[in-house]
């Protein structure tokens, strides 16, 4: 049990570090992609970023929580280095899933108003 300890003590702050660098980047960097959908009215793609921005930080806090609850039980160090990488694996390929499929359908829907007009 303590090496789950010392696990959780490690992996929390390199997940929130995570977290929030990667989060600040999309907010910071997607504004420019929003501001092509919205022919630049900058209260909608201010808004539309926030929520985007909050969005991402439920669902990655949503998952580090469960992630921790179904951790199994770590008995020496191998075993916290295996768990530690696949659990900061995972959440690393489910944002950069999540980050292409974002700009995958923000490219579909400028092509798209670009067809309509």
């Amino acid at each position: 049990m303590k090496l789950n300890i010392l696990t959780y003590i490690i992996y929390l702050p390199i997940i929130v570090f995570i977290m929030i660098k990667i989060g600040w980047i999309f907010y910071k960097n997607g504004e420019l992609f929003l501001m092509a959908i919205f022919n630049g009215e900058m209260e909608i793609v201010k808004n539309v970023n926030t929520l985007l921005l909050v969005g991402y930080y439920l669902l990655n806090v949503g998952y580090a929580i469960l992630s921790i609850s179904y951790w199994e039980s770590i008995n020496n160090y191998i075993d916290l280095i295996n768990s530690l990488s696949l659990k900061l694996g995972k959440i690393l390929l489910i944002l950069s899933i999540m980050h292409f499929n974002n700009i995958f359908w923000l490219k579909y829907i400028t092509h798209y108003k670009t067809l309509k007009q």
